[in-house]
């Protein structure tokens, strides 16, 4: 006899198709769900209470494809069998994929069941199928039968497949098998209404594996904030100790920047006394150029690296201003004020105040 069920990483238990009665249901757009319970309670001599019932629907969901047994067909300790965490669907679902293109009939031999599936050629969904034990018929014998119920001609094509069932989950879908067959896949959505138990363990299924599911992101997020932690622990680690050595290692060059530092502070004086020193002699060189015989200098001041203010006097008094007008006529200079003239004794004292262009001093020098 076929075992009960087998599973595959416990994603499903596929459970013998010959305790099934299976119908092929037209839908309307709304309450699918309801459509297909009220169809089975038709065909059923038991109340739904007593039936395990499940289905699935065709792409554009105007055929659904149910299938139901009564609860006795399984026996308790079969039904405690089936996990919590996993599907419990019929094991003909897995030969759904090898429907033939233009319809016809599939034929499966497995090692206790002969299955067989009728496709109308229009219909995406079996209109009928069939599973006896195969001590009880034979492939000739069924072939005849679904022929039979469906109407279809004796010329329909038929194509037979052996081989076990098996299943996998794959992110949020449902792959069954038939050894080299096309998988049949269950999309997210259809698994609870293929599933056959009973809506309220579903229901608390379906909030237990939410529950789960939040308990295993917030293990992860915690998981990524430990990780992350850990990698700032590591980087802050790796910088100090970094840190360190850099500081060390300047430590240790300290003698030797001090005196870099000497040598740049003194190159720099030596810079600045080349800018911006007073150049008094060289001021008073250049003045005494245009100074007239008979002006004598008295006092000399050197303001700044540009200025220079003289005290003289003179006998005669016109030069003054041929004293004056050479030193404004000089490329050098930029201004020259005379002040304070005043005759005494035969002399004109006075003050003059000479500003020279920055830097035409130094160019002079460096020449």
């Amino acid at each position: 006899m076929s075992s009960l069920f087998s599973k595959q990483r416990e994603s499903a238990a596929l459970l013998p198709g010959n305790r099934f009665f299976v119908r092929l249901i037209e839908l309307e757009p709304e309450n699918i769900a309801s459509q297909v319970s009220l169809a089975i309670e038709t065909v059923s001599p038991f109340p739904s209470e007593q039936m395990l019932m499940g289905y699935i629907t065709s792409g554009d969901n105007k055929w659904a494809l149910a299938y139901a047994a009564h609860r006795r067909r399984f026996t308790p300790e079969e039904s405690f069998a089936w996990p919590d965490d996993c599907q419990v669907i019929p094991e003909f679902l897995a030969l759904l994929g090898q429907r033939p293109d233009r319809g016809g009939i599939l034929i499966h031999e497995g090692p206790d069941l002969l299955t067989a599936l009728a496709w109308n050629e229009n219909q995406p969904l079996p209109s009928c199928v069939l599973v006896v034990d195969k001590k009880d018929s034979s492939t000739d014998l069924l072939t005849k039968e679904i022929i039979e119920r469906t109407g279809l001609p004796s010329t329909t094509p038929i194509t037979t497949t052996t081989g076990e069932f098996s299943n996998e989950r794959n992110d949020s879908q449902l792959i069954l098998n038939c050894n080299s067959g096309k998988p049949f896949q269950l999309s997210s959505n259809q698994l609870d209404c293929a599933d056959i138990r009973d809506a309220d363990f579903l229901s608390t299924r379906r909030k237990k594996e939410r529950v789960n599911k939040l308990l295993w992101n917030t293990a992860r997020v915690a998981l990524g904030v430990i990780i992350v932690s850990f990698v700032f622990e590591v980087s802050a680690f790796l910088i100090n100790w970094r840190s360190n050595n850099l500081r060390l290692i300047n430590e240790s060059r300290q003698p030797v920047i001090q005196e870099i530092e000497s040598a740049q502070a003194i190159s720099a004086r030596i810079t600045e006394m080349n800018t911006k020193a007073p150049l008094p002699l060289e001021m008073l060189a250049l003045v005494n150029e245009h100074r007239p015989a008979t002006v004598d200098f008295q006092r000399v001041s050197c303001k700044n690296n540009t200025q220079i203010e003289i005290e003289a006097r003179t006998t005669n008094a016109s030069d003054v201003y041929t004293f004056e007008k050479s030193l404004k006529e000089t490329p050098e200079v930029t201004f020259v004020a005379t002040k304070d003239m005043r005759a005494r004794d035969n002399f004109t004292t006075f003050s003059v105040t000479i500003t020279f262009k920055p830097g035409a001093l130094r160019k002079g020098v460096k020449n």
